[in-house]
């Protein structure tokens, strides 16, 4: 039996008097609800288990009942996991008081007499259904809350990623998804974004968490070299091959190997990779022994793929071999809503690691860094604030302990975004993150800005932030 979206509320009703029961129903449904009957407490409780969304928002429940009463089923329905937050009217004959005590303490929300006017039922029911819209509400806010909190906790299981944008949880949610996939993966963005970040996250996601995670940055090396970090090489397969070597592959065995800046690889190079994504087989620079392995491939670039292969420096068939999952990055310009949690963040970080007791960044310093353009993403904010934290001598970091390239010049205007254009929208972000975070305390949300309440609550209305009902 299924709801209709456009009705005012699903209401239930437990009801075996011939006439009562109808009679409710067609009132019911007259004035805009979507109303089932029960005849007895079985058929209820079966109507319940086997209902699609949406439950039933409202329960009528007589008390006179044959087999169990109305009074059993209510102590059953606010013991149920699943129905104990729908309210229940219990319609009764008695109108003694000790009888509505023992109706409410049974579980009944209210309670109505019978005989009763229409329109005092159909007052008690809009009653009922008010309550009923503020739970969902309620539920529907903790749900998000949790769903925010698994996010923000998975910044622990997923490494440092950080990021509240929606941006970066669909990127949280994505390496959850992935979680029990060996899919190989393709990690595109800027330099200094966090692509290894994220690589680390998801291995230690995946069902190859306890395996070794190998890193191999394929710009660091000639192709001759590069070969033998990633294949091994055999004792004597070239001058100063004094011993034999185990490579990248066979070290990552059972685990994932990340293969960093892969658009950097040689063509001759690509050929023998994949092979290995296609055989999972190779043979060690100067060896004749096949060597099998079990290694997920993350491969992660800052180029233009489909370019280089256009260009004919990159293989097309290898591209799709990597490119089963593809995870894009965008850039920390892209996402400076994130900004305020990955500083409080590097805060946390380097008090530890420098002995410091920095509390925040001052409102200025906070200006500077959301306007500045971050041509090194993540990477550099980090340096940044570390530098900024060094220099700082007080518990406020102010705009002077900041790198020269934050502080506005000549020289530096090509680093930095539209002043007059983005600013109000990146102040807006800011104050609603830090609000958020002190869960919209004013007073708190005022203190980390370093401003009065007074100019917080000014700010707030030019900026038409309220907080959430």
């Amino acid at each position: 039996m299924n709801g209709i979206s456009k009705h005012s509320g699903r209401v239930l009703v437990v009801e075996d008097d011939l006439f009562n029961g109808p009679y409710t129903i067609e009132l019911l449904r007259g004035s805009g609800f979507d109303a089932n009957l029960a005849e007895t407490a079985e058929e209820a409780l079966k109507f319940l288990d086997a209902c699609d969304e949406p439950e039933p928002d409202l329960i009528l429940l007589d008390v006179n009942l044959p087999g169990m009463d109305g009074l059993e089923m209510a102590t059953k329905l606010k013991a149920h996991n699943e129905f104990q937050y729908i309210p229940i009217i219990i319609f009764t004959v008695h109108d003694s008081l000790e009888f509505k005590i023992q109706g409410l303490n049974s579980g009944g929300d209210d309670y109505l007499t019978k005989p009763f006017e229409s329109d005092e039922l159909l007052a008690r029911v809009n009653a009922m259904m008010r309550i009923r819209r503020l739970y969902k509400s309620l539920k529907n806010e903790r749900l998000e809350n949790r769903r925010l909190s698994e996010t923000l906790d998975s910044s622990e299981k997923l490494g440092n990623l950080l990021g509240r944008s929606e941006k970066m949880r669909s990127i949280c949610d994505l390496i959850l998804d992935i979680s029990g996939s060996d899919s190989n993966v393709l990690i595109q963005g800027e330099s200094g974004t966090g692509k290894e970040v994220v690589a680390k996250a998801i291995h230690g996601r995946s069902t190859r968490k306890d395996g070794p995670f190998v890193v191999v940055n394929c710009a660091a090396y000639a192709e001759t070299l590069l070969q033998s970090e990633l294949f091994g090489h055999d004792k004597g397969a070239f001058t100063g091959a004094t011993k034999s070597k185990r490579g990248r592959f066979e070290q990552a065995d059972g685990g994932t190997i990340f293969l960093d800046e892969i658009g950097e690889v040689s063509l001759p190079t690509q050929v023998v990779l994949l092979r290995v994504i296609q055989e999972k087989r190779f043979e060690r620079v100067g060896g004749e022994e096949t060597i099998s392995t079990d290694a997920r491939i993350i491969a992660a670039t800052n180029r233009e793929l489909k370019k280089a292969m256009a260009q004919g420096t990159f293989r097309e068939d290898l591209y799709w071999r990597l490119n089963v999952i593809n995870i894009y990055i965008p850039s920390l310009r892209d996402r400076k809503e994130d900004i305020p949690q990955l500083v409080n963040k590097f805060i946390e970080v380097f008090n530890e690691r420098l002995g410091k007791k920095v509390i925040r960044f001052s409102q200025e310093t906070m200006d500077l860094i959301f306007r500045y353009h971050w041509p090194g993403n993540v990477r550099q904010l980090e340096n940044a604030v570390e530098r900024a934290m060094v220099m700082s001598k007080r518990e406020v970091v102010q705009p002077e302990d900041l790198p020269q390239e934050l502080r506005p010049g000549d020289s530096q205007l090509s680093d930095w975004g539209p002043k007059d254009t983005c600013l109000g929208t990146l102040e807006r972000e800011h104050i609603r993150s830090i609000l958020q975070q002190c869960k919209w305390n004013k007073f708190r949300a005022a203190q980390i800005m370093g401003i009065s309440r007074s100019t917080l609550y000014s700010k707030m209305k030019k900026h038409e932030l309220l907080a959430p009902v």
